[in-house]
């Protein structure tokens, strides 16, 4: 238990998350993680259980990476509509093209924004990160000192995150539909709102991954 009394608990095999307070459950809600054995994707990232473990929450961020084209730019970030382009901000006064430096074209664009909001327009901002506006990372404790020691251990590839699905879902007052993720923790965007409020993922905050084949009675 973390100095602050808090405790997160995450169950893959019966997709549950837990906010344990001083010993007792205070919140239950749903999340996904990985598959529980390797599903080979031709052409993409293969999906992977979620790796069990004992950790501490190390910090949100917007959350970007090149593995990923659609999540190479941050959630949030300010388009323009040029007709034949799409531009994205990339400082206060600076912008770039999204054909040329990504290869998303201002149809992908609009296609994407009308599957998610049924909107045929180019988006004000950018909707489209896999990872979501902010993503949880957690991290290893491998001295036992309570703390992030930067150099020498660093934040799990894997995360708490929700979806762009799952985020237009709740948006437009839909069910919210879960789907399994590559290794990361999905979650509904009205959870992860929750337990943000909560604390659960206050710097320092211990998280354990159980085995797929655990249970919480």
């Amino acid at each position: 238990m973390g100095q602050s009394g808090k405790e997160l608990h995450f169950y893959p095999g019966q997709k549950l998350l837990l906010l344990l307070k001083q010993g007792k459950v205070v919140r239950r809600s749903e999340a996904w993680g990985g598959p529980s054995e390797r599903v080979h994707h031709e052409g993409s990232m293969d999906a992977t259980p979620t790796t069990p473990g004992r950790y501490l929450i190390y910090r949100e961020e917007a959350y970007i990476t090149r593995s990923w084209i659609w999540s190479s730019i941050r959630w949030g970030t300010k388009l323009q509509d040029k007709l034949s382009d799409v531009w994205y901000q990339v400082k206060v006064s600076t912008w770039a093209s999204l054909q040329k430096d990504k290869g998303i074209s201002r149809a992908e664009v609009i296609a994407a924004n009308f599957r998610l909001y049924g909107q045929r327009r180019v988006p004000d901002t950018w909707v489209f990160n896999d990872f979501g506006p902010i993503a949880i990372r957690y991290f290893v404790d491998l001295n036992g000192n309570g703390r992030f020691d930067q150099g020498k251990e660093t934040p799990m590839g894997e995360m708490f995150h929700t979806t762009p699905d799952n985020e237009a879902q709740f948006r437009r007052g839909q069910p919210i539909v879960m789907t399994e993720s590559h290794g990361c923790i999905h979650m509904k965007p009205p959870d992860r709102d929750v337990l943000r409020r909560e604390g659960a993922f206050e710097y320092g905050t211990p998280f354990i991954v159980h085995a797929y084949s655990e249970r919480f009675k």
